[in-house]
């Protein structure tokens, strides 16, 4: 799309498969960095590279979706399938058409219309996976749009209880990683109130709308979908006391139940949002994965959500990843490991198991 026809694409072969049929699963992973995998790597090793660089000298030309082998997605497996999603893809099977689409910070307007802009990709709706064949959609998207970022950060960072620290964080149109496009509701007026307040509020008045339109945009696209809004699980375990001994950070216990209690406000929006499109004949559903992740969370036993990472990969760049702080965190910091997104994937097989087609 860059238009300059300048780099030279060598191949030895191309090999083409006929298919006996049209394969029995077309699925699409979009949304967000839990969809995408973020934080379900050890390192780089697990991110496929084309969405894990950054060319700092030529063209400050940067990817950091950072989706993984190990997405929950990936390691899932359907229903009537004797093996993943991911073993299927990898294996060329004809069973399987897959495409992981999901963006590691992305935004409801990342998956209807914007570009996003550390990525350079176009809005996920746009990159053309999606149609009427399409059998199963499964999508994470909300938690940026619900300032996850700042609120974790201001939580673990000590001082003042973060649910009494003032919203301050503007989103008419300075958002470094993600400018505000034009159509978009700012969140202004959430300026200056507690966060306990602010946030309920940006969470009904402005996340829940924008998740709706985007379920109705999936839906419109591809209408014989089965559409799986997959929600976040609870953060912290046993009050976050491991994060106590790292420097310049405290949690209380009353900060780590807030901080999981704006993840159960999210949660009802959500199911609330699919409610709602369900009974407008949207075959969608929304998939709760907070139990599986019940004291397994991060300081939980075992810990399957990465607390603060500092090792950073290839792409990392914590000053517009985090910019609300200063530790020099990976982007994996706050994600689920593997092993969580094995918990993600155990949540969409219960659902897909027990959830009749409408």
């Amino acid at each position: 799309e860059d238009g300059t026809a300048d780099e030279d694409i060598a191949w030895d072969a191309v090999a083409f498969q006929p298919l006996p049929g049209k394969p029995n699963h077309m699925v699409a992973a979009m949304g967000d960095s839990f969809s995408s995998g973020e934080g379900a790597s050890e390192g780089n090793r697990d991110y496929y590279p084309e969405t894990n660089y950054w060319n700092k000298v030529v063209d400050r030309s940067r990817n950091a979706c950072h989706r993984s082998k190990y997405a929950w997605s990936r390691q899932a497996t359907l229903p009537g399938e004797a093996v993943s999603v991911g073993e299927l893809d990898d294996s060329w099977s004809a069973r399987m058409d897959y495409h992981m689409i999901a963006c590691s910070g992305a935004r409801t307007y990342n998956v209807r219309f914007q570009q996003q802009g550390s990525a350079w990709e176009l809005p996920q709706l746009e990159q053309g996976y999606l149609d009427q064949h399409t059998t199963l959609v499964a999508i994470s998207i909300g938690g940026n749009d619900s300032r996850f970022g700042e609120v974790i950060m201001r939580c673990v960072l000590p001082g003042t209880p973060c649910s009494e620290k003032q919203f301050n964080h503007s989103e008419d149109g300075q958002d470094k990683r993600n400018p505000l496009p034009a159509g978009t509701v700012p969140d202004g007026p959430y300026q200056g109130r507690p966060m306990a307040e602010a946030i309920p509020d940006i969470i009904s008045d402005i996340v829940g709308p924008s998740i709706q339109k985007t379920i109705e945009e999936i839906h419109a696209v591809a209408e014989n979908a089965r559409i799986v809004l997959m929600g976040y699980p609870p953060l912290l375990s046993n009050d976050a006391s491991c994060l106590n001994g790292i420097p310049i950070v405290g949690i209380s216990p009353e900060e780590s139940q807030w901080l999981n209690s704006v993840g159960d406000y999210l949660a009802v929006e959500m199911f609330d949002v699919a409610d709602v499109l369900r009974k407008r004949g949207v075959d969608v559903g929304y998939a709760n994965p907070q139990a599986f992740f019940y004291g397994k969370a991060i300081c939980g036993d075992p810990e399957t959500i990465h607390g603060l990472v500092t090792d950073l990969t290839t792409s990392d760049e914590p000053q517009i990843d985090w910019p609300f702080f200063t530790l020099g965190s990976s982007a994996q910091s706050f994600h689920p490991k593997i092993t969580g997104a094995r918990l993600y994937a155990d949540t969409l097989e219960a659902v897909l198991g027990s959830w009749p087609r409408t």
